[in-house]
């Protein structure tokens, strides 16, 4: 039998050590291994056999044999993904092993490439159960480890729900007390507290005759909210979107630490129902920022931009009105399905209406049509969710960073049902602890009628059926 094959089908370290002991002492007289020398590779610790190992395989590298692949495959140990550092060469040598199989050898191939394809998942990190990578890549050993590692996963995302929740609850607290700390100094009229922080701008300058609510903003200092921890930030929402992870990184690499709350204008681009909005929602809430929604698919002008005022509709733009209902001059700009808004030329679109807004040096002399004053927009954030950017016109392209949000599996259901039983806390008024976490078995059933990479609003639909047939069984007990 070719000496790979034999080893790949080899059910312990121990056997495997002795086929590839005779085998070197066959090609390599001078390397011959005695009945001692096997006693003592065997009883050694695993650290000292694992170097002698690597001694025998420098010994024998580059001979043409193969054998000193065969020395690193008994130096692996499970757990430490390190040693599989020879994976690419096993491969290779495994595809150069078809070739050279007899027919009856060719009929063991299909068993040796399902261990093979273990030991590559061991050398990707999964946690096999022992020390023996051969035994370790057994069809029982292997059903264990995977058991194992469920049980692990699923006490993992139990416990990171828990933390997202006190998480949470700890960036809301401070950014609460931010909020009514600013507050109380803006209510007080302390003007020169704020004018001695480089943390402000002033949005109106000069002195316009403006009505409430705009007339704050007059030659007035507006504070801008700073970015709390971002640690715990992230924690929540990888916790809340699981299946978002990547995205979340990207939504936060611009923010830092205590300084002005600014980031790039991004767009999240991803599947109808996969939690665009509601993950843009929760960043600014815990942020602690104010958010205002504009509904693109709506839209067929450029009414976001403001109307003129020798209209008898005159509106400040969205983002000024935004500064003037929150008075604080950075908050975040929602703007829901862009790919959605009507492309039309009569009376503007929203497309060509974003532009001065994405830009800082245009944003921050604006000129508003509705109150016909200069104002500074250079701080707002820009959100933006399409299901295909592709259909944005170039020019708005070129201004936002697309970020992908890949839809959720079955396997995010745990992490994603605590965030939606948050919300449903929420929506209902009530305490967060008076909303108990689904069981296991409901959470079974859900996932089963949820299905592979279903829809979040879908998700929320059956998550919350759930809980009213478990209010309804328990009022009847």
């Amino acid at each position: 039998m070719h000496l790979l094959l034999d080893i790949l089908l080899t059910d312990s370290w121990e056997m495997a050590l002795r086929k590839v002991a005779l085998a070197t002492t066959a090609a390599r007289p001078d390397i011959a291994f005695t009945a001692q020398h096997m006693t003592q590779l065997t009883q050694w610790h695993p650290d000292h056999t694992r170097r002698r190992c690597l001694h025998l395989r420098r010994r024998l590298h580059h001979n043409g044999t193969g054998l000193d692949l065969l020395w690193l495959m008994l130096a692996a140990r499970p757990g430490q993904p390190w040693t599989f550092g020879f994976m690419e060469a096993l491969l290779s040598a495994f595809n150069e092993m078809e070739g050279d199989l007899t027919t009856i050898e060719q009929g063991l191939l299909p068993e040796a490439m399902k261990r093979f394809e273990r030991w590559e998942c061991m050398a990707n990190g999964f946690p096999a159960i022992g020390d023996d990578p051969f035994k370790a890549v057994l069809e029982k050993e292997w059903l264990r480890a995977l058991a194992a590692k469920k049980d692990r996963d699923r006490e993992d995302r139990a416990a990171a729900a828990v933390a997202a929740v006190e998480a949470a609850e700890r960036v809301h607290e401070r950014a609460s007390s931010l909020i009514q700390e600013l507050g109380s100094l803006q209510a007080a009229g302390d003007v020169e507290a704020y004018q001695s922080s480089e943390w402000v701008v002033t949005v109106i300058v000069g002195e316009p005759k403006l009505q409430a609510p705009y007339k704050a903003l007059v030659g007035r200092p507006t504070s801008l909210l700073m970015t709390p921890d971002l640690r715990e930030i992230r924690d929540v929402l990888r916790a809340e979107f699981p299946h978002a992870t990547a995205a979340i990184d990207m939504m936060l690499v611009d923010l830092r630490q205590d300084e002005p709350l600014r980031f790039r204008p991004f767009v999240l681009v991803g599947e109808p129902g996969c939690g665009k909005s509601r993950l843009v929602r929760r960043l600014a809430e815990l942020l602690g920022a104010p958010l205002r929604r504009y509904d693109a698919a709506g839209s067929s002008d450029n009414s976001f931009a403001g109307t003129p005022k020798r209209w008898s509709t005159a509106l400040a733009c969205y983002p000024l009105s935004a500064i003037a209902d929150h008075k604080v001059a950075n908050p975040l700009m929602l703007i829901d399905e862009i790919d959605k808004a009507g492309m039309g030329y009569t009376a503007g679109n929203l497309a060509n209406a974003l532009m001065p807004f994405l830009e800082r040096e245009t944003a921050r002399t604006y000129p508003d049509p509705g109150l016909e004053v200069e104002c500074d927009l250079s701080h707002v954030c820009y959100c933006m969710t399409a299901n295909d950017d592709a259909k944005l016109p170039s020019p708005l392209k070129d201004r936002l960073r697309a970020i992908k949000v890949k839809s959720p599996g079955v396997e995010h259901v745990s992490g994603l049902a605590a965030s939606i039983l948050r919300d449903l806390a929420a929506e209902l008024k009530q305490p967060a602890s008076f909303m108990p976490a689904l069981a296991p078995d409901e959470l079974a059933v859900v996932a089963r009628m949820w299905g592979e990479n279903g829809s979040v609003r879908k998700l929320q639909k059956i998550i919350s059926a759930t809980v009213t047939a478990r209010d309804e069984h328990a009022s009847r007990h």
